[in-house]
């Protein structure tokens, strides 16, 4: 059975990337950057079966290394654009977890301020959240240079607890506020929390933007990041 490294070095395991907009411009910032496989298996089901067989944070970690090479090292420049990457909890508070990080800090310290570690709160790595450990790796993480992202918000309990434990830079709001938010006034009442909230600190982004009048709602709401299909849908970097 070939190991997680060589997958990726034969680019079985690869990237795709997806533009994240400024509002109402859709001027673009940044990407987030997508695990893929050439087996068409969902990512889904990728980590979950990595998780089963203890090998998350391998996974992970490869991944986080790998989508930093092909961002930073590309044929292109990306001069001030962020880069988000998903990481897990549970891959965050692993014994070799500092060690690892750290070597990609020296290894990308001049974009550093430009990677966005996206932390999901599934109900799948919950019990990390209530590990003190958990907390201040991210504080860690963040005196290195790096930006934190709390992904899919809205999904799962106690965000607001959430939020202040680990002071994110970013939050993004989970796609089912988004699909038919132009015709929902409860979702527009959700999403206008959010954006009241975020006033100051973090950014807000709302995730999974497909149609031309929910991104014109989602504007006048003053949301004032996006992502979704209406932007762009993932695949490779340009000219690359």
């Amino acid at each position: 059975m070939e190991s997680i490294a060589e997958l990726f070095k034969k680019k079985e395991y690869y990237h795709a990337f997806q533009p994240i907009c400024q509002l109402p411009e859709k001027s673009r910032i940044g990407y987030e950057v997508l695990l893929r496989n050439k087996a068409g298996i969902h990512p889904e089901a990728l980590f979950t079966s990595a998780k089963e067989n203890k090998m998350l944070p391998e996974l992970d970690a490869h991944s986080l290394h790998y989508a930093l090479l092909t961002f930073f090292h590309s044929s292109i420049e990306h001069k001030n654009e962020l880069l988000f990457v998903n990481i897990f909890p549970s891959t965050i508070i692993e014994d070799t977890f500092p060690g690892f990080i750290q070597k990609i800090a020296r290894s990308f310290r001049p974009f550093l301020t430009q990677i966005v570690l996206e932390i999901n709160e599934s109900i799948m790595e919950g019990e990390c959240w209530s590990e003190p450990i958990f907390t201040r790796r991210i504080a860690e993480l963040k005196k290195l240079g790096f930006l934190i992202a709390l992904d899919d918000v809205g999904d799962g309990a106690n965000i607001f607890g959430k939020i202040e434990d680990i002071s994110p830079d970013y939050i993004k709001i989970d796609r089912f506020f988004s699909q038919e938010l132009s015709s929902s006034l409860e979702k527009q009442k959700t999403v206008k929390l959010f954006v009241d909230f975020c006033k100051d600190a973090p950014q807000l982004i709302l995730e999974g933007v497909e149609e031309e009048e929910d991104f014109a709602c989602a504007s006048l709401l003053g949301v004032a990041i996006g992502q979704g299909y209406l932007f762009g849908r993932p695949g490779s970097l340009p000219n690359e």
